[in-house]
C-alpha cells in the first residue's frame, strides 16, 4: 500500500512541476531545486559519446532516486570555456573565476566605428509623406524639424544598438579572438534550431590577431563589434562600450536559470578513478567545499558521483521575519519532501548561515553579502510543512533586521561540519580612518572565553599565540536557550502560528523564576524575576566565544567548530589603548604603593608624637614630603594621555578616544581620593603644636 504522505507529495509534484517548467512557480516550499550538473571527464578515461551519455543518464536516475521531487536535474558536459578548469583545478575554482569566462559584447564608440556601421547599415530612403503629413511638416518650426531629423539619425546610428537582440539584428559580424572562437562555435550548435541563435552563429567571425590588435581595429573602425571574455573587458573599454550578451550556455545565464550548479571532475590517479565535486549556489553565489573519493571500476562512477552530490548539497531557507533575537524561516521544496531523513530536509536543531542578496530592476544581483559570525538555529516548528522559528546568534545584532525591502532576499544555507577542528585567527583592523595596506597584523595574547548560547556559563579556552591563532576543539553538541518567539515585538513573529490553519502548537516553556521567599521575609529586596526561555539541543557545535584584550571585551563571536577550517575575525586595533592601560595600571599600582607608604609614615609620626619625640617625628615628616604627591602624579598622567592621543602616530577614532578618557578619569578619581594634601597639612600642624 502506498503511504498517503507519498501519494499527496506525488500529486503536488504533478501539480507544481508544470508551473516550474513554465518558469511561473514562485511557491517556495513547493518549487523544486533547479539543478545543473557539469561533468568534466579526463581524456584518459577513453569514454566514447555513447558511454558518456549513458553515464549522465545513470547519474540523473540515481539523483532522482535520492532527492525525488525536490530536484529538477540536468546532467551535461561542462562548457568548453570551463572544461579544463573543472577537470584539473576544481579544488581552487571560485565563483569569480567561473564568471570570468563569460563573453561580453562590445561595440566601438569612435567616430570611425560609427561611420563604418552606417556604411554597412545605410539608413532607408526617406518615405514619401502623405498630404496630411506634408501639411503638418510645413507648420513645424526649424527647431522641430531638426529634432525629427536628429531622432531619425540616432535611430539609424550605432548609438541605437543598446541590447544584444538589436545587435544580432543590425550588426554585420561579431569578431572573436581565436582561442574563445572555437569553443563559442561549438557551444552555439545545440541552440541553432532557434532563428535568433542561428543568425548569431552565422555572424561569428574569427579575428586574426591578439587583444591589442582587436582594440585597435575597434578604435579605427575596421570592425564594429566583438565578443571578449569578461576578464579582458577593461582592456578595451576606453574604445568601446559593453552590452551584456547573456549567452544561454554560459555561466551567468545558467546562474539565472538554476538554483544549484555542481561541478564534477573525473580523472585517473594511481590506477583509480578519482571523483571530485563542488557545489555552487546560484542565488547567493557561494562556492562550497570540495568532496572527493576514489573508485576502482568504471561502473561505480555514477554511484560515486551521486553520493558526492548528496554530500555536497546544502538545503536552503528563505528568512521572512526577523527581530534582534528571532527569525521565521521557510524551507525550500519542503512540501516535496517525503521523509525525515531526506537530504533536502531542515529540522529542529539544525543551523543555517544567512546571506543577503540585493537585486537591481532587472533581477541582477548588485549586493551579495554573507554575514560573518551570524547563525540561526531552528528552534520550533510553526506549521506542518516548511515554516520554522529560529534563534539568531550574531556578532553584530540588527544586520538581518535592517536588510529588508522589495529587492532584497534574505536566505540561509544549512550548516554542516566538515573539519575535525577549527582555528580562530584574530587580526587587527587598520587604524580608524586609514586604508588597509599590506597584511593585517595578528592579535597575540588575547584571552578567549567560551559560553553556551543563552546560558550564563563562561570558561576560558586559552590565549592566542604570536600569530594571533587559537585552536578550537569543542565538538560537544550544546543545549542552547533562546528567546520565546511569542514575546517578540515583531507581530509577524509573535503571531506566526495564529494566521496558519495547520499550525504546530508551541512547546511547553519553563516557568519564570520566582523571587526567593526567604529574602522577601527578611525585608530585603527580592531578585527580579527572569523571563522564561526555550531550550533545545542543536545538531552542530555552536558556541559563543568572547575575546578580551587586557580589560576590554573586543568581540563576541558565534562559531561552529568544524564548519570552516579557520575563522578569521578582524578586531578594532586597540594596541594604543592596551599600551595606555598598561601605563595607567602601573601608575595605579604606584598610587597603591604610595598610599601604603603614606599610611606607614603617618602611623610612625603619630607614634613619635605620643612618645614626645618631636625631632624624630619632624624627620619622618620630611621623608613623607619627599614622596610623590597628587600634583606630580597628575603631570605623569597628563603625559600618558598626551602620548595616547598623539595623532602623529595615527588617527585616534572616537571610540578609542572615549575608552582612553574613561581610563584616565578613573585613575584621576583614585588619585584624588587617596593622595590629596590634607594629610600633609594635618601632620604639619600636629608637629608644630607639639614643639
Amino acid at each position: 500500500m502506498i503511504p498517503i504522505r507519498c501519494l499527496i507529495s506525488s500529486l503536488l509534484l504533478l501539480i507544481f512541476l508544470p508551473w516550474t517548467a513554465l518558469g511561473q512557480s514562485n511557491v517556495w516550499e513547493f518549487a523544486p531545486y533547479r539543478v545543473n550538473v557539469w561533468v568534466s571527464l579526463s581524456p584518459g578515461l577513453q569514454l566514447d559519446s555513447e558511454a558518456e551519455a549513458d553515464l549522465y543518464q545513470q547519474i540523473q536516475r540515481r539523483c532522482e532516486a535520492d532527492f525525488g521531487g525536490t530536484w529538477n536535474i540536468r546532467v551535461q558536459s561542462t562548457p568548453d570555456s570551463l572544461y579544463g578548469s573543472v577537470l584539473y583545478r576544481i579544488d581552487e575554482l571560485s565563483v569569480n573565476q567561473v564568471l570570468a569566462r563569460e563573453m561580453t559584447l562590445v561595440v566601438g564608440k569612435s567616430d570611425a566605428a560609427k561611420a563604418k556601421f552606417l556604411e554597412l547599415n545605410p539608413p532607408p530612403p526617406p518615405v514619401k509623406l502623405t498630404p496630411e503629413e506634408e501639411a503638418k511638416r510645413k507648420k513645424m518650426t526649424k527647431e522641430q524639424i531638426k529634432e525629427l531629423e536628429d531622432a531619425a539619425a540616432r535611430a539609424a546610428s550605432l548609438l541605437s544598438v543598446r541590447t544584444f537582440d538589436s545587435a544580432v539584428e543590425r550588426v554585420n559580424a561579431f569578431h572573436v579572438l581565436p582561442l574563445p572562437f572555437t569553443g563559442l562555435k561549438r557551444e552555439v550548435i545545440p541552440f541553432e534550431s532557434d532563428a535568433k541563435w542561428k543568425k548569431f552563429s552565422d555572424k561569428l567571425q574569427e579575428f586574426p590577431g591578439n587583444l591589442e590588435s582587436l582594440k585597435r581595429a575597434l578604435d579605427e573602425g575596421e570592425i564594429v563589434a566583438a565578443l571578449v571574455p569578461k576578464t579582458e573587458l577593461p582592456a578595451v573599454l576606453d574604445v568601446s562600450r559593453s552590452i551584456p550578451a547573456r549567452l544561454p550556455w554560459q555561466p551567468e545565464a545558467l546562474l539565472r536559470d538554476f538554483d544549484k550548479i555542481y561541478m564534477v571532475s573525473v580523472d585517473l590517479v594511481d590506477g583509480a578513478y578519482r571523483v571530485r565535486t563542488k557545489e555552487m549556489d546560484s542565488l547567493v553565489r557561494r562556492m562550497g567545499d570540495l568532496a572527493s573519493e576514489k573508485v576502482m571500476r568504471p561502473q561505480d562512477l555514477s554511484g560515486s558521483i551521486a553520493r558526492l552530490l548528496r554530500s555536497c548539497f546544502t538545503p536552503m531557507v528563505r528568512i521572512e521575519e526577523t527581530d534582534n533575537f528571532t527569525a521565521t524561516m521557510r524551507v525550500k521544496a519542503a512540501g516535496l519532501i517525503t521523509g525525515e531523513a531526506h537530504p533536502a530536509q531542515i529540522g529542529i536543531g539544525d543551523v543555517v548561515i544567512p546571506f543577503i542578496r540585493r537585486d537591481d530592476m532587472n533581477g541582477n544581483p548588485t549586493v551579495l553579502q554573507s554575514l560573518p559570525f551570524t547563525f540561526i538555529a531552528a528552534t520550533e516548528k510553526i506549521d506542518k510543512t516548511s515554516l520554522y522559528y529560529g534563534a539568531i546568534f550574531a556578532a553584530s545584532r540588527g544586520a538581518l533586521t535592517a536588510a529588508k525591502n522589495r529587492r532584497t532576499q534574505r536566505l540561509g544555507l544549512k550548516v554542516t561540519t566538515k573539519y575535525p577542528a577549527s582555528e580562530l585567527h584574530l587580526k587587527f583592523k587598520p587604524p580608524f580612518g586609514t586604508p588597509q595596506t599590506g597584511a593585517l597584523k595578528a592579535v597575540p595574547g588575547a584571552e578567549v572565553y567560551l559560553r553556551t548560547p543563552g546560558s550564563d556559563d563562561l570558561k576560558m579556552v586559552g590565549r592566542t599565540d604570536w600569530r594571533g591563532v587559537l585552536p578550537l576543539a569543542e565538538k560537544e553538541l550544546p543545549k542552547i536557550r533562546y528567546e520565546i518567539p511569542a514575546n517578540s515585538r515583531n507581530p509577524g513573529i509573535s503571531e506566526a502560528r495564529k494566521i496558519l490553519s495547520d499550525s504546530v502548537p508551541p512547546p511547553e516553556y519553563p516557568k519564570p523564576m520566582e523571587p526567593d521567599p526567604a529574602e522577601s521575609a527578611d525585608g530585603n529586596a527580592s531578585k527580579p524575576t527572569k523571563p522564561p526561555k526555550g531550550e533545545i539541543q542543536i545538531n552542530v557545535p555552536l558556541y559563543l566565544y568572547y575575546i578580551k584584550n587586557g580589560d576590554t571585551l573586543l568581540a563576541r563571536l558565534p562559531i561552529v567548530t568544524g564548519y570552516y577550517a579557520f575563522d578569521e575575525a578582524k578586531l578594532p586595533d586597540d594596541r594604543r589603548r592596551l599600551e595606555t592601560e598598561a601605563f595607567l595600571k602601573g601608575l595605579q599600582n604606584e598610587v597603591l604603593d604610595l598610599v601604603v607608604r603614606r599610611k606607614i609614615l603617618e602611623s610612625r609620626i603619630n607614634s613619635k608624637l605620643k612618645e614626645n619625640k618631636v625631632s624624630e617625628a619632624k624627620a619622618i615628616l620630611e621623608d613623607l614630603k619627599r614622596i610623590k604627591n597628587y600634583e606630580r602624579l597628575s603631570e605623569q598622567i597628563e603625559s600618558i594621555q598626551r602620548r595616547a592621543t598623539d595623532e602623529s602616530r595615527g588617527r585616534v577614532g572616537p571610540m578609542l578616544q572615549k575608552r582612553i578618557d574613561e581610563m584616565v578619569d578613573s585613575t584621576r578619581k583614585v588619585m584624588q581620593q587617596w593622595l590629596q594634601d590634607n594629610l600633609m597639612r594635618d601632620l604639619e600642624n600636629k608637629v608644630n603644636e607639639s614643639k
